[in-house]
């Protein structure tokens, strides 16, 4: 029988990177388990600090590239929106079409407040729409549309994954509200849930097969390489525990887990 990891190796896997600002950075550490263990995503999906992570990933870089770059230069420099798309314009490829693995960015139109999700045309501009948090940056606008950060209409997003035609998805969650929540006994599950987690956040672990969330230390937040070192453990961490939790169950049980979730999407 073959084992869990073998299988997943063998599928065609969808990377959704979640929104949660400097906490992004832990995005690294995850990818970096997910290298370790042979496992390379078809498709990637990210939010507006997964976008980033997610487009270098997409461009071909190793955890080890993504981390000399967020060592020298990545936090907070990148809040500013020119020095984002500088940043972008000097390290990643031109547009979406230069990419290695295809790559979706998710950001928010308004005044709808609606996910938008794109996969073509510069990637600079399409990477500083998704980081545009709202209260720090204006909205970028781009063919026609208002658009500001991912994360205020689809902080994780799986679904972009699966529309790619990803058969499983792995899905780094590091939103600071999802870990609040669950740190006070407010799960997904939990019958306050409803009222708590927004609909986007429900829909988008119904269309995720393997779900990690680092607990990321207060030190990590703090700018410097030790603080980069610290989030990049939590993520590697987190990710090496999902990883070898999935390992153990029957392959059956993880088929029928994923084709019940798969039927559950909207």
């Amino acid at each position: 029988m073959m084992s869990g990891l073998h299988q997943l190796r063998s599928r065609r896997i969808g990377l959704a990177l979640s929104g949660g600002s400097v906490r992004g950075l832990a995005h690294i550490g995850i990818v970096k388990a997910l290298s370790d263990r042979g496992i390379r995503p078809s498709v990637i999906a990210g939010t507006s600090a997964g976008s980033l992570i997610g487009a270098a990933l997409a461009a071909g870089m190793t955890w080890q590239e993504i981390a000399a770059l967020a060592r020298n230069i990545f936090w907070p420099k990148l809040l500013h929106g020119k020095t984002l798309e500088r940043f972008c314009t000097e390290y990643l490829p031109k547009t979406f079409a230069d990419l290695e693995i295809p790559f979706v960015a998710i950001a928010t139109e308004f005044p709808a407040k609606c996910a938008v999700a794109i996969t073509e045309g510069d990637l600079a501009s399409a990477i500083s729409a998704s980081c545009a948090l709202r209260g720090i940056r204006r909205s970028v606008k781009r063919a026609g549309k208002r658009l500001k950060d991912g994360g205020i209409a689809c902080v994780l997003p799986s679904a972009a994954c699966r529309s790619l035609e990803s058969d499983f998805i792995i899905g780094a969650d590091v939103w600071e509200v999802s870990f609040l929540l669950q740190k006070v006994g407010i799960s997904p599950d939990h019958r306050w849930a409803g009222r708590t987690y927004p609909s986007h956040y429900h829909r988008s672990l119904r269309n995720t097969d393997l779900l990690i969330q680092p607990s990321i230390p207060l030190s990590g937040y703090l700018s410097g390489s030790q603080a980069l070192a610290r989030m990049i453990s939590a993520g590697e961490q987190a990710a090496e525990i999902a990883l070898g939790d999935w390992n153990l169950q029957p392959p059956a049980l993880l088929d029928a887990e994923r084709k019940r979730t798969t039927a559950g999407q909207p």
